[in-house]
């Protein structure tokens, strides 16, 4: 930090270069990370100006026990195109740089997409690939299982409230588009989240900023569905009251059925279940079952 930009770039020179280098990064005189210089702010400064004048203080970095899943996530979401690495006592240890990024994205094959795409729905393809016909049922139907008790707790629900349904038809006529509509933004959320899952342990503030996201993107998906379910009510019905109603329970189905598509996952994870194998069936059993019993519950209460 002593050093001035005349002196740093005559230690480079003499030191040489690798192969690619984006950023020169500042260790103090016990070798903890102080700051960064970019390599074209380090050629463009004055000569005479101090190292720790022209530096950046605020520096992203990764801790050495970090994963290469959470390196390649810091490189998606920060653009930076090298990332040191320090220890505990914040003393640099290394720098990776977007090549690594690059060469994990290269390795991913249609194998691993495929497997991926059976995982969100409880089946992991490696498993069931050459199992015998026994196998494969042992496998696949604890999951199915968790499809058939929320379709049947939904069909009780219903029955409950037949009533209901039977004075009001137009509650029936639309309950399977506010399903859809629930099971959808369910399936958005637990993918996402499945995949920014943090590889070590789940952190409140993690929780916390993934739950606000979701939150607000849903607010603003269940308004605009809403309304418009509510207008299609209004317009082919003439029912103000049921659009309302319809276009209520549209609003609170979508934003609670993010929430679960976050926090099933979340919660597989801290008991260690693995979340791409278990949280497809269970987070939409779960978004069913919230939005039938929001559907239901909210017509008996404001219609009667």
């Amino acid at each position: 930090m002593d050093q001035t930009v005349a002196e740093a770039l005559e230690a480079i020179r003499t030191t040489g270069l690798e192969e690619r280098i984006f950023y020169f990064y500042v260790v103090d005189a016990d070798g903890r990370l102080s700051g960064v210089v970019p390599a074209r702010k380090l050629l463009t400064e004055s000569l005479d100006r101090l190292i720790g004048g022209v530096m950046i203080k605020r520096v992203m970095s990764l801790p050495e026990g970090a994963t290469l899943l959470e390196a390649c996530e810091c490189f998606i979401l920060h653009k930076f195109l090298a990332i040191p690495v320090v220890d505990s006592e914040k003393r640099l240890k290394g720098i990776i740089d977007v090549g690594l990024f690059t060469d994990e994205v290269m390795e991913l094959g249609e194998g691993n997409s495929t497997d991926q795409l059976f995982q969100s729905i409880g089946i992991h393809v490696q498993e069931v690939l050459h199992a015998s016909p026994w196998k494969a049922f042992r496998i696949r139907f604890p999951w199915l299982a968790a499809t058939v008790s929320g379709g049947v707790l939904c069909a009780m629900m219903a029955g409950a409230f037949a009533t209901t349904l039977q004075q009001r038809v137009v509650l029936a006529v639309f309950m399977a588009l506010v399903l859809g509509l629930g099971e959808a933004v369910a399936a958005q959320s637990l993918a996402l989240t499945v995949q920014s899952l943090p590889q070590s342990r789940i952190r409140r503030k993690w929780l916390r900023v993934k739950l606000q996201r979701e939150a607000l993107t849903s607010i603003l998906l269940g308004l605009l569905a809403g309304a418009a379910v509510a207008l299609m009510v209004e317009f082919c019905w003439h029912d103000l009251r049921s659009a309302i109603v319809i276009g209520g329970s549209v609003v609170i189905s979508i934003f609670m059925a993010s929430l679960i598509g976050v926090l099933v996952p979340t919660l597989l994870r801290v008991v260690h279940w693995d979340p791409k194998i278990a949280a497809g069936p269970i987070t939409l059993a779960a978004a069913d079952l919230f939005t039938v019993s929001c559907y239901l519950i909210t017509a008996k209460l404001l219609l009667g």
